[in-house]
């Protein structure tokens, strides 16, 4: 892909980094079943941004497309994706169980802590807290793009995003945990997803949760 100039057509060539990373493609299935992060590649050569990637189903999908052109604002644009192909996924229904303790393949668990009530335009504080699989605190968390760890949100109609940043910055020689706090608001009330990703002894963890705005 190749990012222009909307008033003249010609090839943006120089990005800045956001987060470490030059692109951001944020990949969810219709259902919000399936989340995906993925950081293109910028060959210099033609100033196009490259990238593989293998969706595990066939079915309807929606890509955020996160960048900086060089001295100008940060851009976010989306596109819907219909692939085809086998096996086919079946819809699954978003369903608000207010579970908010996960245990990630029998490695760690992330619990998540909201308020209460979570009301459309008010900003909120939501927290991950990361521990091993027997519940003790992880305090050697490690930054994940220039972070303490990343989150994103959508709606249940796939029509809101929001890429949410951590309430604190850190430096590349930070070491912490086990919470990482982020700040957000909604626009619209509604079931959102939430997913929270962090780094531990190199390995990525993932989370997500249901919420529910009001």
């Amino acid at each position: 892909m190749n990012i222009t100039e909307q008033n003249t057509g010609d090839i943006t060539e120089e990005f800045e980094t956001s987060h470490d990373e030059l692109m951001h493609n944020i990949i969810v299935g219709e259902d919000l079943s399936y989340f995906a992060h993925i950081h293109p590649t910028l060959e210099t050569s033609s100033s196009n941004f490259t990238i593989n990637h293998t969706f595990p189903e066939s079915g309807k999908y929606k890509i955020w497309i996160d960048f900086k052109p060089k001295d100008r604002k940060q851009t976010l644009v989306a596109f819907r994706l219909n692939v085809t192909g086998k096996p086919m996924h079946n819809l699954i229904s978003l369903v608000n169980e207010k579970q908010y303790t996960k245990n990630i393949e029998g490695k760690h668990q992330v619990s998540l802590t909201i308020p209460k009530e979570i009301r459309t335009n008010e900003y909120v504080s939501i927290a991950f807290s990361i521990s091993d699989v027997f519940g003790n605190p992880i305090t050697d968390l490690e930054p994940l793009m220039g972070a303490g760890g990343h989150s994103v949100i959508v709606s249940r109609d796939v029509s809101q995003f929001l890429h949410v940043h951590p309430s604190e910055e850190v430096q590349s020689n930070w070491s912490g945990g086990p919470t990482v706090s982020f700040k957000t608001n909604f626009a619209n009330p509604g079931l959102y997803k939430v997913w929270g990703q962090f780094q531990h002894q190199g390995r990525i963890i993932m989370a997500d949760f249901i919420l529910e705005v009001i």
